[in-house]
């Protein structure tokens, strides 16, 4: 996905951090399933990790070899940094008692998830409650849903009592209409054709969430479907689900959505939580698992542009859910790259901005915003300090530190520190110098215009 050529021969491949993503589901595996599969999705992500982590992607099936047997344990979620659920199953049913998470599973990804592991949610539209199910259900359920609903907080991101259906008069449809003409409420050719959805992000300072930030520009593709499921963002934030972090209580929000070419209506497609800002993990939800199974996927040509930027939008979805004291590790060997890259250092005496900026472009072409944002702005609603400034400051603090040769003594939070409070400082004195050269402007003008 980068210029490998930008990093070949500064870098050790072999002590890479590990980011290890666990594929939960009830029916799909990585291949089969007419296309209802996650074997494209693993190899863009593990055929295009960067050169500062390896990805290792394995997949669970709650119910191969028995109903229920490969329930979800402290042990099984201590081998992973992420879990991914792709559920397909509605609900119990008689026979099939546990097709949705029991009460033990719940405690444990509460813990883990509360200790930093990332998910990922997603489903897809609702069918009616099906034959033999608790009548007392509501009448539609969402696919996906014995899974999904229960998961602590990233339950509570999408619809799964309700419709969004399959129908015509009820779907949410994203079908981008192509050259021939062909009826968008149909799934074929629609799923199998090369045109993607257009997404509208949200932007803040000019800028997508980091999930859509792309190495050339935002990512403004999605595979498309005739009738997605829909996201939700809770009404109440009770602290004892929803944890307040130094700076406030981080809540969800939807980052991209997606146009039913229908009749112009708007639905949001991908929602974000921002738990580091609170010390826990991270969650990002989805309106269908549509945007990541082979079906929807073979369409898109191998190395062409579509398939390129949702590589990067996966890839930037690993890195962003990926937990602190990994980012950590993440963090030491991108400065212990930066150090060396004559790229950056040709312009070190050049004080803070001009390494900063140098260095900020090469994180970016590696990694992408979100990588540049963790190592940068490590501490969640920190004053906006300019990135290049900080940057300039920590790589200058981490070019200091391993002068000595001893890389076994680096100490990445330390040189992280000193580099931000270096480079807040020198932010601190310009904006004090802007001050004084306003002093007596008020004075300055009357005289001027009199």
């Amino acid at each position: 996905m980068f210029d490998a050529r930008i990093v070949a021969d500064q870098v050790d491949t072999a002590t890479r951090p590990k980011i290890r993503i666990l594929f939960y589901t009830d029916l799909v595996g990585l291949s089969g399933n007419n296309g209802f599969a996650l074997g494209i999705l693993r190899e863009l992500i593990v055929g295009n990790q960067p050169f500062f982590a390896q990805f290792e992607v394995e997949l669970i099936n709650r119910h191969e070899g028995g109903h229920a047997v490969n329930k979800l344990t402290a042990d099984v979620l201590g081998r992973y940094e992420q879990v991914w659920f792709f559920g397909l199953l509605q609900c119990n049913m008689p026979g099939e008692p546990e097709n949705e998470l029991v009460d033990a599973e719940v405690a444990a990804l509460r813990s883990w998830m509360d200790a930093g592991g990332g998910v990922f949610v997603s489903g897809d539209h609702s069918n009616p409650r099906p034959a033999g199910a608790d009548p007392s259900l509501p009448d539609y359920l969402n696919l996906g849903r014995a899974l999904g609903h229960r998961i602590p907080r990233a339950g509570e991101l999408r619809v799964w009592n309700d419709r969004p259906d399959s129908s015509v008069e009820f779907s949410h449809n994203t079908h981008q209409p192509d050259p021939w003409g062909s009826d968008i409420d149909m799934p074929i050719p629609n799923d199998l054709d090369p045109y993607p959805q257009e997404l509208i992000l949200r932007k803040r300072a000019g800028r997508p969430h980091a999930l859509f930030q792309g190495r050339r520009g935002p990512i403004t593709v999605f595979p498309d479907h005739m009738h997605e499921g829909q996201l939700l963002i809770p009404e109440r934030y009770p602290e004892d689900v929803w944890p307040t972090g130094r700076t406030g209580q981080p809540k969800p929000e939807i980052v991209a959505r997606g146009t039913d070419k229908r009749n112009g209506q708007v639905y949001g497609v991908s929602s974000v939580y921002d738990g580091a800002a609170a010390g826990v993990g991270r969650i990002v939800a989805d309106s269908t698992w549509h945007h990541y199974f082979d079906l929807n996927l073979w369409g898109f040509q191998k190395g062409g542009e579509v398939l390129d930027r949702l590589t990067e939008y996966y890839v930037n979805l690993v890195l962003w859910l990926t937990p602190k004291p990994v980012k950590q590790e993440v963090n030491t060997r991108l400065l212990h790259w930066l150090s060396h890259s004559l790229s950056v250092r040709a312009v070190l005496p050049e004080g803070f901005r001009v390494p900063g900026i140098t260095a900020a472009g090469l994180v970016r072409e590696v990694g992408g915003q979100g990588v540049l944002d963790d190592l940068v702005r490590p501490l969640e609603g920190a004053p906006r300090v300019p990135e290049d400034l900080l940057l300039g400051a920590v790589v200058k603090e981490s070019v200091a530190a391993l002068s000595g040769g001893d890389v076994e003594a680096f100490d990445t939070v330390g040189v992280v520190e000193r580099g931000l409070r270096a480079g807040t400082e020198q932010y601190a004195a310009e904006l004090r110098a802007a001050l004084d050269e306003l002093d007596g402007m008020d004075e300055f003008i009357s005289q001027g215009l009199r």
